[in-house]
């Protein structure tokens, strides 16, 4: 996986305000897109292994997008992750958060699969 490290290090002059004003509201979206030019979409959803995988690519202050995930399962509540990490294109940011969230999910599954396989074990000692 690639990680950006290239920073904006152009100063800005006091009393200029941003060309974005950001101020993470999802009403603000629309705007954003309208500024920025942007087409790209900020979120997309997946289903893996019965799971339902929301990722979201939120607008920071800092020129960058926060991966965002929720991840659901009918019947249980959801679980929510915010800022798994930062990046400079919409998509590498929901790539990771979809890749982060099957990482997730395989984990709990083989997590859930130990727990059962003990408690057999321990059915058929007695």
């Amino acid at each position: 996986m690639e990680t950006q490290t290239k920073r904006s290090n152009e100063a800005q002059e006091p009393g200029v305000t941003p060309a974005i004003s950001i101020t993470r509201r999802a009403a603000d979206i629309p705007a954003i897109l309208l500024q920025t030019g942007r087409s790209d979409p900020l979120n997309c959803c997946a289903e893996y292994k019965g799971y339902r995988l929301n990722a979201y690519a939120r607008p920071t202050s800092s020129e960058l997008y926060a991966a965002d995930l929720v991840i659901g399962r009918p019947g249980f509540p959801s679980r929510h992750f915010r800022a798994l990490d930062h990046f400079y294109d919409v998509r590498q940011a929901l790539r990771y958060a979809t890749r982060w969230g099957r990482i997730w999910v395989d984990h709990q599954l083989t997590k859930n699969t130990g727990t059962v396989s003990r408690l057999d074990n321990r059915a058929q000692q007695s």
